[in-house]
């Protein structure tokens, strides 16, 4: 079995968020209720700032926090996605010169991912950061995303205190069947 690959998870640098309006006393501001009598809360726009240097957990590299809009409906990775992208590359890169991969040329590659969240409670999708993973490996590990088969094994969550990541089993496709009797021999 080839050695797995392991990359970080989270972002780290200046994000747009929306959040809950608070009043003077700090309580969220109800703007409504809906059909169902609960509370649907007024909004606002913030930055929030997330370094890793301050230990802050940092953010969830989700569709909502990789792209940001642009003129005409267009859209490009914010700057800490760029970040995340480049440090998975270079890690792409190194593991592959470590097992010794090439670039693949039209063949299909099993990117199988396990998921080490944060010790936090909460919730996240996987499957949000395919994307910018699939385009991180283009070039490194396939020539085109279009041959990429990502597949999500399973979740946990990390220890308190541990940092969280992404662990990564890559394979071809036309070795799958190997790769399935070596783990059920073991």
């Amino acid at each position: 079995m080839r050695k797995k690959l392991i990359v970080p998870m989270m972002m780290f640098g200046r994000f747009r968020a929306t959040v809950a309006k608070r009043d003077n006393n700090g309580d969220t501001i109800i703007k409504r209720r809906d059909s169902k009598g609960r509370p649907v809360y007024e909004k606002q726009k913030v930055w929030v700032v997330r370094r890793e240097k301050d230990g802050d957990p940092g953010m969830y590299p989700s569709v909502n926090h990789i792209y940001e809009r642009m003129a005409k409906g267009r859209q490009r990775l914010t700057e800490p996605a760029e970040q995340l992208k480049r440090k998975w590359e270079t890690l792409a890169q190194m593991w592959a010169e470590e097992v010794a991969w090439h670039t693949t040329k039209g063949e299909k590659v099993v990117v199988e991912l396990t998921a080490h969240f944060p010790a936090d409670k909460k919730r996240r999708d996987t499957n949000n950061v395919f994307k910018l993973m699939m385009d991180a490996f283009t070039g490194i590990i396939y020539d085109d995303d279009e041959y990429a088969l990502p597949r999500v094994m399973d979740f946990h969550r990390v220890a308190e205190g541990e940092k969280p990541y992404f662990e990564l089993n890559i394979y071809l496709k036309s070795e799958e069947d190997a790769v399935m009797m070596e783990r059920y021999a073991a």
